[in-house]
């Protein structure tokens, strides 16, 4: 499904839909903020198929989730593609997904914990390469505080282990 930008974009599918169409566009770098539900639905959409295509092609892949006990495997399962992956305890009702700091995908959904393809949202599919390093800013400053997902791997399981 190819969208067009510059528009408004309401349900989780076709958020879904420009990730992909970002994913194919992109050479270079994609780099991501997103909550935990919306990373594993569009895992279900070949979105790690093609994230791994692209990393195998050169591409660098960076992402932030919240990295919990109920996602660890998901998590590992990314990294094991070639994603670096970091961990953020902060809250993620702004999600961004940006290619070669032209095209972008970005939303702000407050109150929303679970994420669902039925789940309303709103956010804005642009290909403004200065929209995109706007993002780009915010995105460098949250990866900048998050933690390596394997760091953040290795805490559960001590915690897991200790209990």
């Amino acid at each position: 499904m190819v969208m067009r930008s510059g528009i408004v974009i309401n349900s989780v599918k076709d958020a879904v839909a420009v990730i992909l169409e970002i994913l194919e566009l992109a050479q270079h770098e994609i780099v991501f903020v997103t909550s935990p539900s919306l990373l594993s639905i569009a895992g279900t959409y070949d979105t790690v198929e093609i994230a791994k295509r692209f990393i195998e092609n050169g591409g660098l892949l960076r992402g932030i989730t919240t990295i919990s006990r109920a996602n660890v495997e998901e998590g590992r399962a990314r990294m094991d593609i070639g994603l670096d992956l970091r961990h953020s305890d902060q809250s993620h009702e702004l999600s961004m997904f940006i290619g070669d700091k032209q095209y972008s995908i970005s939303g702000i959904n407050t109150g929303v914990n679970e994420y669902t393809l039925d789940t309303p949202v709103t956010g804005f599919w642009s290909e403004d390469p200065a929209y995109a390093e706007f993002l780009l800013a915010a995105f460098e400053n949250a990866w900048a505080a998050a933690v390596p997902a394997e760091k953040r791997i290795q805490e559960l399981e001590q915690e897991q282990s200790n209990a």
